[in-house]
């Protein structure tokens, strides 16, 4: 719980030890890697890592950032009662 809560300190953003830590709670919560060039792919968190490893290993692209979609931000902030 205290990483989510940190992730949404960071207005959805995840790093990629907190990326760990979300997989060890959800390992399905769906994500979203931006990458520097190809479009937005959403992911399972426990899979983003993998994911990221294969397309960098292979100089297809690099990634700019991870992070939770505006509705999940949402959702979680009302459900954990933080203020926006």
């Amino acid at each position: 719980m205290k990483t989510l809560i940190e992730v949404l300190s960071q207005k959805g953003y995840i790093t990629a030890p907190q990326a760990e830590a979300l997989a060890e709670w959800d390992p399905k919560l769906p994500v979203i890697i931006q990458w520097g060039g190809l479009p937005r792919e959403q992911i399972a968190v426990s899979l983003v890592a993998e994911r990221i490893k294969h397309v960098e290993d292979r100089d297809i692209d690099y990634c700019r950032s991870v992070f939770l979609t505006a509705n999940q931000t949402k959702q979680f902030r009302k459900q954990l009662k933080i203020a926006e």
